[in-house]
Formats: structure tokens, sequence, C-alpha cells
């Protein structure tokens, strides 16, 4: 199994609207239209330039940090629910009607996530892991 990229970072910040436009002012980052319904019900405020990107996050009791998010194509999801149970990690399947993702940690507890951005093709296989996972 072979990750294709970094998704996307969660950047968990004080104040949204000033880090979303610090961030376009200093690096020319966007907001990610195809995410605004998303932010409008409560997810996060995601913006781009070129082919990064970053999900703002109002801080509220999460310390400063961020979780890499990689991307994964449909395909390679059940290489990557085997992985994860052949070392024996715990992890949180998400459904985020627009993305699935896989949450887990690392050995020293730092957040990673693997999203995967096409929803039609991740859905079978990602809701079977969401059943083994109850």
């Amino acid at each position: 199994m072979m990750l294709d990229a970094i998704d996307h970072v969660h950047v968990y910040v004080e104040d949204l609207p000033a880090a979303a436009q610090w961030y376009r002012q200093l690096l020319g980052f966007q907001h990610d239209e195809a995410f605004a319904d998303w932010y409008a019900e409560g997810g996060p405020y995601v913006i781009r330039s070129g082919a990064a990107s970053l999900s703002l996050f109002q801080r509220s009791v999460v310390t400063p940090g961020n979780t890499i998010a990689f991307a994964i194509q449909a395909t390679k999801i059940p290489a990557l629910l085997a992985r994860l149970a052949q070392f024996t990690l715990d992890y949180r399947v998400v459904d985020h009607q627009l993305t699935w993702s896989v949450y887990f940690h690392d050995l020293s507890g730092n957040p990673l996530e693997v999203t995967c951005n096409d929803y039609a093709a991740a859905t079978p296989v990602m809701v079977a892991a969401t059943q083994k996972e109850s």
C-alpha cells in the first residue's frame, strides 16, 4: 500500500478569520469553495494554494499542533485497514459526507488522518469498516 500525497494539514487557530486573511495575504491561500457547505455546517474552513491545502479549525481546548492528513485512492483503503489491524492500531472511520477519513495516532501520540476524496468509491469499504468497529 502506498499513500498518494499529503492531502491537508489541520491548523488550530485562535482567530479563524484573521488566520484565513493572514494565509491569503502572505502565501496566497484562497477559500476552497468545494468545502463551503461543510464549513457552514461546523466543519473546518478549508483554504488552498496550488496543491497545498490547510483545514483551519477554531481552537478551543486543542493545544497547538497539527494533524497530518494523507490522501489515498479508494482502491487502496482495504490495504490500509489491513495494515492498521496488523499493527494492532486503534482507528476511527469518519464519514464527512464529502470525504471519508481514517484517524489514528503514531507511536508518540501524534494524530494522523488518511482521507479519500472519492466519496462514492470509498463508501462501500468504509461502511464495512465502520460496522467492524462497533
